[in-house]
């Protein structure tokens, strides 16, 4: 199985040094997603903000990029109370 890194671009960026083995890109993708929604979720429990412009990028084992998660495509926020007529 190939293996990725999934190096977080944050205010603490974090290079996956050791990697993991995914089936595929659409596998290791799939996890980037996860972990970014797991980390946006773990700041509002703490009752901090988001920071949209934080990502993590998928690499090969190489360390060329073949994806990048941006968080900011992974939340849709709605206000209801906003758009009541």
């Amino acid at each position: 199985m190939p293996r990725y890194h999934l190096n977080l671009f944050n205010s603490a960026d974090t290079y996956d040094e050791d990697g993991r083995e995914f089936e595929d890109l659409a596998a290791a993708k799939d996890e980037a997603i996860r972990s970014s929604r797991d980390l946006m979720a773990e700041h509002v429990k703490a009752g901090e903000p988001i920071d949209l412009g934080h990502y993590i990028e998928v690499a090969d084992d190489e360390g060329k990029v073949l994806a990048t998660i941006d968080f900011r495509e992974l939340i849709t926020i709605t206000d209801s109370r906003a758009t009541a007529v």
